[in-house]
């Protein structure tokens, strides 16, 4: 599964995530099926609707872009980038709601579920999930460790 995932090219989980969000935000309500409306029919459950999709979204964009695959080479602002995206593209769905007169509303508080949702993937990403992420599902220790053993007994590898 490590290996598969690896080699998985840039983009195309963001596109497929891209795709679905799109999907899901801008098809008229009855394109949705209504068992996954259902998990979300309670007090403000589109808003946690809101924060998942763009939780996810975020992530998809998080891991296709800022390497994960090379943790030594992360940078917040590339990482702030694609957060920024994500969620700006919850503005461009709520703004797409508008013009396209779908039966969808505009709805501001649905913008800011959308940002919440992107910058949740960002502080999991960035201070908790990518640790995470690169001991057990990408292996990466082991993957440095061994590379370094074989490279060089003298090369010290600052972190």
């Amino acid at each position: 599964m490590k290996k598969l995932i690896n080699y998985i090219p840039s983009g195309v989980f963001s596109l497929l995530a891209t795709a679905f969000v799109l999907y899901v935000l801008l098809s008229p309500d009855s394109a949705i099926p209504n068992s996954w409306l259902g998990l979300f029919n309670f007090k403000n459950g589109d808003k946690v609707m809101h924060v998942l999709l763009f939780m996810f979204l975020a992530f998809a964009y998080l891991y296709d872009y800022t390497k994960f695959k090379n943790p030594h080479h992360n940078k917040v602002d590339k990482e702030l980038a694609f957060t920024v995206l994500a969620a700006s593209l919850g503005l461009l769905t709520e703004a797409g709601q508008l013009a396209m007169g779908l039966g969808r509303e505009f709805d501001q508080l649905d913008i800011v579920a959308d940002v919440v949702g992107a910058f949740l993937a960002f502080a999991f990403v960035h201070w908790w999930g990518a640790h995470i992420l690169r001991k057990y599902v990408f292996d990466v220790k082991r993957r440095h460790r061994r590379k370094k053993y074989h490279s060089s007994h003298h090369h010290h590898h600052s972190s």
